[in-house]
């Protein structure tokens, strides 16, 4: 089995921290080590370095060889260019399966940072792969969500199939895009009353061959691009070559494909049998550090009459909370980030703004 670590994201709704530059799978958000080297440390367990492939961009393979020395730096996959996770998935599967056409191949679409136990976890991998094997279909993981939030997808559940180690899978009925939608507390919270969902957790798990199968279905234009891109793996001036024809990628995501693989009845979700938090929105960083007993509150900061905010200073002045309950706040050298945490994913339109206006604060 194959892993790829789509590494090559900006983060946006961890802004102001997490920038074009310096994105948060890169920097410190939960403790000592980035999402980043947390994910590749995870698979090491049971795993090898040569199993591990990254995929991103030019401007932040840096981190990759500072955070992970280890990993061949035959296993990087770099993006030419931005054109979203649809076209970034098409040509890492491409270079992998020039190596291995015949592996199982796990993508890491979001970066996680708790798997534990971890030996649960790599169980979990082991019988997604069978899975892959045995139906012939896309596999994902899910969580059944234990609150509302919005900074994740959800998907409808169908019937469920027991696997082996006490795991199960579901068929999935229906993709509900509650990041790209924006949706609302409430707008979760009430589909989360009338249908049984989990929470796409972004383990998609597949083979090669299954993957440009849909691809042709479904995007059969992205598939052109791919066999021009396979046609000049290996040539003296092949990343010359490759800037050329990805250009040729029409910009879009992975849901473009899974979500009508969803409508075939050909995708399932195992459920994690394991602790999972992810790092996508301020609140779930408030989440992760309450649970684990880390300071919410960073820097020069006075509550007054306050509770359950996240407070995450520079230090060079001092911010002061009066009568301020589940906020968000948080500084930076040239920005400060003010929200609720239940609206955190607002960030989104911050950014959206900010590339209009301001784009050298991105």
């Amino acid at each position: 089995m194959k892993f790829v670590i789509m590494a090559g994201g900006t983060g946006s709704k961890l802004w102001p921290i997490s920038r074009a530059k310096d994105p948060k799978q890169f920097i410190k958000i939960v403790g000592e080590k980035t999402l980043f080297q947390l994910t590749v440390e995870s698979l090491l367990k049971r795993y090898t370095v040569q199993d591990i492939f990254v995929s991103t961009t030019e401007d932040l393979v840096h981190f990759v060889e500072d955070q992970t020395p280890n990993i061949p730096k035959e296993n990087y996959i770099i993006e030419p260019m931005a054109r979203d996770t649809g076209p970034a998935s098409c040509f890492a599967m491409a270079k992998v399966a020039a190596k291995y056409p015949d592996e199982v191949v796990y993508f890491y679409v979001q970066a996680v940072c708790t798997r534990e136990p971890a030996e649960k976890f790599l169980d979990m991998i082991e019988e997604m792969e069978k899975l892959v094997n045995k139906e012939e279909k896309l596999v994902t993981g899910t969580i059944l969500p234990k609150y509302i939030e919005t900074g994740s997808d959800l998907m409808k559940l169908g019937d469920k199939q027991e696997l082996g180690k006490g795991m199960n899978a579901y068929q999935i009925k229906e993709f509900i895009n509650v990041v790209r939608e924006r949706m609302t507390m409430e707008q979760v919270g009430e589909i989360a009353r009338n249908n049984t969902v989990g929470t796409h957790t972004n383990h998609l798990t597949w083979k090669p061959k299954l993957f440009f199968e849909a691809v042709k279905k479904y995007r059969p234009d992205w598939l052109a691009v791919v066999e021009e891109l396979q046609a000049v793996f290996g040539k003296e001036n092949e990343k010359e070559l490759v800037a050329e024809i990805y250009a040729k990628f029409e910009k879009g995501r992975v849901e473009l494909m899974t979500t009508e693989l969803i409508k075939d009845g050909l995708m399932m979700a195992v459920e994690l049998p394991f602790d999972w938090a992810h790092i996508t929105t301020w609140d779930d960083v408030y989440r992760y550090r309450r649970s684990r007993g880390l300071p919410e509150i960073e820097g020069k900061v006075m509550e007054l009459e306050s509770n359950e905010n996240l407070v995450l200073s520079n230090g060079k002045k001092l911010i002061v909370l009066a009568g301020m309950n589940e906020m968000v706040v948080v500084e930076t050298d040239d920005a400060i980030y003010i929200s609720p945490r239940s609206k955190s994913n607002k960030v989104k339109d911050v950014t959206d703004k900010l590339a209009e206006t301001n784009p050298e604060l991105l």
